[in-house]
């Protein structure tokens, strides 16, 4: 699966949003009420579930929430 794909599919997946809302520079943070330290704890899950992997702690930043695109960009980097 192609991180886009991937980054539409658990962020859909953990705010309930069908993944054609998506786009790569949807902004995550602000733009959903409902995304929260929950959704958060829920995305990774669902990444490292996805790819097998394991998430550190430090690697979690607000960086990565900000737009579609940047988690994408933030699971391609898992791959590597």
């Amino acid at each position: 699966m192609e991180a886009l794909d991937l980054a539409k599919k658990v962020i859909a997946t953990n705010l309930q949003l069908e993944q054609d809302q998506l786009e790569a520079d949807t902004e995550i943070l602000g733009n959903f009420p409902q995304f929260n330290s929950l959704t958060i704890v829920g995305v990774i899950g669902s990444i490292e579930d996805e790819l097998d992997c394991v998430i550190d702690d430090e690697d979690i930043t607000t960086d990565i929430f900000t737009t579609v695109g940047d988690l994408a960009t933030f699971i391609e980097s898992l791959s590597n």
